[in-house]
């Protein structure tokens, strides 16, 4: 499956925050805006779907994530409550680009945008191959995720994402991958959902092939969603996050009709 480029006219940071930063506590002005369904979002939950009834699993994986996360607020401040050695390079990167979304394709526009953080080498492999796919190659998914070094401490200002290495040096060197972080909006994760937990399932190919990844629940098609999440809890100064992806292989039920496609897509 081709990755499909979210069409929006608001950047991924505003020009607001590009040029005077987040929000200064006990400044009572903060930049918001009205949640929006973005434009294009093509995915929804396949699962609850009235028609999955008609379809039985060849196979279903589900695997949960550890991230923090992070509002637009957070871009001064330090770790681990903020982004700030990051923050140059993030507006770097993100300005002027579409925001991809929240979770279930919602842009909430201003300071209540979301940015996850991962520890690289908490990424499924294929998850990364496919990040350094995209940079190497000027994909449509570069930039979605972010790979930046740590830093050697909270003052230490990081101004670049890493140059991801060869195709062929990759596997020797991901051992420097727990030196890296990888930040991104949770949309991002949509396009290539089987490849979070397609690692040691019973389905392993079928997940990696992207071209089985549709919105469309017919036999053969993977289908997949961010089935749980959570939120951080910054009344406690916390950022601490979950979140759980599911995938299916779906296969027509025996009984059912010969054509298996539902036609109206979800």
């Amino acid at each position: 499956m081709k990755l499909k480029s979210v069409a929006l006219v608001a950047s991924y940071i505003t020009s607001t925050v590009a040029t005077a930063g987040p929000a200064v506590p006990g400044v009572n002005q903060r930049p918001s805006g009205t949640p929006s369904k973005l434009e294009g979002f093509q995915w929804a939950d396949p699962f609850s779907h009235r028609k999955m009834k008609k379809f039985v699993p060849d196979c279903d994986v589900e695997k949960t994530f550890e991230a923090k996360e992070y509002l637009l607020d957070d871009l001064q401040e330090k770790p681990p409550q903020g982004l700030s050695p990051w923050a140059d390079a993030l507006k770097k990167i993100f300005k002027g680009r579409p925001y991809p979304g929240s979770w279930d394709g919602i842009d909430p526009h201003g300071y209540d945008r979301n940015l996850l953080m991962m520890e690289y080498s908490e990424v499924p492999i294929p998850v990364r191959e496919w990040i350094e796919d995209q940079e190497r190659e000027d994909g449509q998914g570069k930039g979605l995720f972010a790979v930046y070094e740590k830093p050697s401490d909270a003052d230490t200002k990081i101004l670049n994402v890493v140059k991801p290495p060869s195709k062929s040096m990759a596997p020797a060197l991901r051992a420097l991958d727990q030196k890296k972080v990888v930040l991104f909006a949770p949309g991002a994760v949509y396009d290539i959902l089987p490849l979070w937990v397609a690692e040691s399932s019973q389905c392993e190919d079928d997940l990696l092939d992207l071209a089985k990844y549709s919105p469309k629940l017919s036999a053969g098609n993977v289908v997949a969603w961010p089935v749980k999440y959570t939120r951080a809890n910054r009344k406690r100064d916390e950022r601490d996050i979950e979140f759980t992806i599911q995938a299916r292989v779906l296969s027509a039920k025996p009984d059912d009709t010969p054509e298996t496609e539902v036609k109206d897509e979800l």
